[in-house]
């Protein structure tokens, strides 16, 4: 359907910068109330899910190259089954894209955009993401290119800036108030935004070199995964666990904390630099979304299904209420509970152990294969 190709460097770009923004943004706060000083250990353990289920992901890739989910699911599970696991990540790709939007939209008129109807920013948001998915990866690839220095750089000023303001006290006791269970109940919150690089399913089918991608998203998973690591450190060393499990986004909290010389009242420049993350962040779901829904009804001119997704996609983002149901309710009820242990782990720890003894009966069956004569 496409011959658009990528890099491995750009993989890197896209995965790290799709999951820094609102992985900083909404996880921190929920993972401290949960593990307190020791919230830092809980996210390391997510990072190191993270990077896991990108290996297992780019496992799945080398066996089946140029493909993608849709194509190879059925291949592994059969057709009832592969249909059935196809059905869900589509489902999973537009409800999620719906939440994202709407947590975009409580976040910019809950800081910025206070007297702004929700709808304004989400459809602002959606116009722009559904113009640089119809240009297709290739673009949103190169998006990310230009975009994620500068978005990592906007997170690593405010830590550095802040050294200064760190206490060490406060990330002590170390592994003292809590147990093996809490730490890993703390590191669900994250481990489910991290598991955002389940779209490399759709996303390294498209590798010039598929060798290259393992390393691109590898670095990706774990880049993402130290920021969101150190900046949760600095808001406990700085405000205090009991301070910062009750500011909604301690990050940005902490960027107003910095005050040096002349440097100051920087959260404007971090949140334009957050919407840069939430915009490729939403730009790939919905080219997932509709690049995957396409190939999978077999429309070959896929783009027109970006007019479908996007619509829907925009409806289904005015169904939360507020900040609560969007941010809070959707991740306790729905993400950490159904996503991360299905979609995030069972599903792609079964393709990749299916499609592996597939492959291996496969090549067995074709070394004892007689030469013709």
């Amino acid at each position: 359907m496409s011959k658009e190709k990528i890099s491995g460097n750009q993989v890197f770009w896209l995965i790290s910068t799709m999951q820094i923004g609102m992985t900083i943004l909404l996880t921190i706060n929920p993972t401290i109330a949960i593990a307190k000083q020791d919230a830092w250990i809980s996210i390391l353990l997510s990072t190191l899910f993270s990077t896991g289920l990108a290996y297992v992901l780019t496992r799945i890739s080398l066996m089946y190259p140029g493909e993608s989910l849709i194509t190879y699911a059925p291949k592994i599970l059969g057709k009832i089954l592969g249909h059935i696991v196809i059905l869900l990540y589509v489902v999973y790709w537009i409800i999620v894209l719906a939440i994202i939007l709407r947590q975009y939209g409580d976040f910019m008129i809950g800081t910025i955009l206070q007297l702004t109807p929700v709808i304004v920013p989400i459809i602002g948001m959606l116009i722009i993401a559904a113009y640089v998915s119809f240009a297709g990866i290739e673009v949103l690839a190169r998006c990310s290119e230009v975009l994620g220095p500068l978005i990592l750089l906007g997170i690593m000023v405010p830590l550095l800036l802040n050294i200064s303001q760190i206490q060490v006290n406060n990330l002590l006791p170390v592994l003292a108030d809590n147990s093996l269970s809490v730490l890993v109940q703390g590191a669900l919150p994250t481990a489910s935004f991290l598991g955002d690089n389940i779209l490399l399913m759709m996303v390294l089918p498209f590798l010039a070199h598929p060798r290259d991608g393992m390393k691109g998203a590898v670095i990706g998973s774990v880049v993402a995964g130290l920021f969101t690591m150190l900046s949760a450190m600095q808001c406990i060393a700085i405000f205090s666990h009991s301070t910062a499990s009750r500011q909604s986004y301690p990050f940005l909290n902490l960027v107003r904390f910095v005050s040096f010389g002349f440097l100051q009242n920087l959260d404007a420049i971090v949140i334009a630099i957050w919407i840069m993350g939430i915009f490729i962040k939403i730009s790939l779901y919905l080219f997932a979304a509709s690049y995957g829904s396409a190939q999978w009804f077999g429309i070959k001119r896929w783009r027109i299904v970006i007019f479908i997704a996007a619509p829907i996609a925009l409806v289904l983002s005015m169904l939360p209420r507020n900040f609560v149901d969007s941010s809070i309710l959707f991740p306790k009820l729905v993400a950490v509970p159904f996503n991360l242990p299905v979609l995030f782990i069972l599903l792609p720890l079964l393709l990749w152990i299916v499609g592996s003894i597939r492959n291996r009966k496969m090549k067995k069956k074709g070394r004892q294969q007689p030469k013709a004569s």
